[in-house]
């Protein structure tokens, strides 16, 4: 039950939260009551009205249970700030239905206030430590089972870094890169992502009995098989372990975000960016972060001239209450959703495959997809330090890449002449993507005032800038996967954002509530 399937695994969740419920009930009237004249009668059977309380508690957490929590992602797959963040939404949707209930029945004056006050605290920390045991039981149980394969990387030299990024050499569950062979390049002693260059794919067979391996991964992008030499696909045959070949896909690796199971099959799906859903009068995209960085890379020439924008709860927030502005944001080529709650609305009206698109991932997919020098890219925006630490960071960390040229433009509107001087700059340079770093609303309304004017393709990134260049820190993977990003931006300026995330993000849940 425990460690079996996730359904034996949801139920068993529920026995471990209902446990915790009752433990934190009678620990509440333990502290409540002990000591009192009450004390004595409160656990006889003529007493009954804690037990009525104690078996609506458990009722209401059931219903809540199968409603709310079961929604969420298995328990093994959560991290510790999403498990307790689970715990206390269950816990206030909890307390809100059970005075909701005592007050209609007329009953909320016999029920102790400490007493329920006493329960809420205490079951978030009784059940966070029961669901962190328990996770931690199912995680120890999962890796028990899972046998790490061990796999050779057989690539160009030019492409070891590229691929390295792409397949997360060093971060693999399920996978233990030990080393690297190069089809035919010179081999010299180093190291790519912390995984050893071995040697030229002729001596495979001799690397092969100093590092066993059980199978090989080949990544060359711009081949296909039926491309490739004699000699490379002869080179397997004796080897007696499995080939998996990275192919090509409309350019670009096939990325995980893009295939899905129908039926038997494994299919790559693409939509085009054809579905589109309105949240409080912007159009949204309905798409994923694989998807977007293979149609921009796609349809590079056909975008030329137009604009990206990424709207996030705040500027989707002043979109609605700025009918000109909503106007800007919907003239752009693609809208797509730089917010959890933007996403989880459109998933929630049935459109399953809608992920967050956001600015500073979208940045470095495209860097990485970039880093074959296929497309090329200006910066326009920010600090002249901002500038300078991108500039240097980029070069580093993505080599490969095609930068045409970075700018900081004055802190103040341009003069005429100054933006035909930034426009033939930016043109001049040929560019094929422009991003545009100038902050949430002004980009966008500059990327609508250089619509057909600025020959590349714009895209409004935001704190992008800043994130790449390491001047404002982004929020750990395991706080955006739970939607909180905002909140961890909030306690690094809460001065200059207090408004732009509690307000707005109040005015957000007040409209849609008010729309439905």
């Amino acid at each position: 039950m425990f460690s079996g399937s996730r359904k034996s695994q949801r139920r068993a969740l529920l026995v471990i939260d209902l446990l915790a419920q009752v433990i934190s009930f009678f620990a509440a009237i333990y502290i409540r009551f002990y000591g009192t004249p009450d004390w004595e009668n409160m656990f006889r059977w003529y007493n009954g009205l804690y037990y009525i309380l104690l078996e609506l508690v458990i009722a209401l957490y059931v219903v809540i249970f199968f409603v709310n929590d079961i929604k969420h992602r298995p328990l093994v797959e959560q991290n510790p700030f999403e498990k307790a963040v689970n715990v206390i939404k269950n816990q206030l949707i909890m307390v809100l239905c059970l005075g909701l209930l005592l007050y209609l029945i007329k009953q909320g004056l016999w029920a102790s206030r400490a007493v329920v006050g006493l329960m809420f605290i205490f079951d978030i920390i009784i059940d966070t430590a029961f669901r962190f045991m328990y996770g931690r039981f199912l995680y120890k149980n999962a890796r028990e089972k899972i046998v790490k394969r061990k796999y050779i990387l057989v690539t160009d030299r030019k492409f070891a870094v590229l691929a390295a990024r792409r397949i997360n050499l060093s971060k693999s569950q399920y996978r233990k890169f030990i080393g690297i062979v190069y089809t035919e390049d010179e081999v010299q002693e180093e190291q790519v992502e912390g995984i050893t260059v071995l040697g030229q794919l002729k001596n495979l067979s001799r690397i092969k009995e100093e590092y066993p391996f059980d199978e090989v991964l080949v990544y060359l992008p711009g081949r296909a098989r039926r491309q490739m030499d004699e000699m490379l696909i002869k080179s397997f045959e004796h080897l007696g372990v499995p080939v998996n070949w990275a192919f090509d896909f409309m350019n670009q690796n096939a990325a995980a975000g893009l295939i899905r199971k129908l039926g038997e099959i494994d299919v790559i799906y693409w939509s085009g960016m054809l579905i589109r859903n309105a949240v409080l009068g912007v159009e949204f995209c309905v798409s994923n972060m694989s998807e977007a960085v293979l149609y921009i890379r796609d349809n590079i020439k056909e975008l030329s001239g137009k604009y990206i924008c990424l709207s996030n709860v705040h500027t989707t927030v002043m979109a609605h209450e700025d009918p000109d502005y909503c106007d800007v944001q919907n003239g752009a080529a693609i809208v797509f959703p730089d917010g959890a709650p933007i996403a989880r609305i459109l998933r929630h009206r049935g459109f399953s495959r809608a992920e967050r698109v956001a600015g500073p991932d979208l940045m470095r997919a495209m860097f990485i997809s970039a880093m074959d020098g296929g497309i090329s890219m200006y910066f326009y925006g920010s600090s002249e330090e901002t500038i300078r630490l991108l500039e240097k960071n980029i070069r580093s960390t993505y080599p490969g890449i095609d930068i045409r040229g970075f700018e900081s433009p004055p802190f103040r509107q341009l003069t005429p002449e100054e933006d035909r001087e930034a426009i033939e700059r930016i043109n001049n340079s040929g560019a094929d993507i422009v991003w545009i770093g100038l902050g949430a609303p002004k980009q966008e309304k500059w990327m609508r005032d250089h619509k057909d004017v600025i020959k590349p393709l714009m895209i409004g990134v935001g704190a992008g800038f800043d994130f790449h260049a390491g001047t404002i820190k982004r929020a750990p993977e395991w706080i955006q996967s739970i939607g909180m990003e905002w909140l961890y931006r909030l306690f690094q300026d809460p001065r200059r954002l207090v408004r732009r995330y509690v307000i707005t993000n109040i005015k957000f849940m007040w409209y849609m509530f008010t729309k439905k």
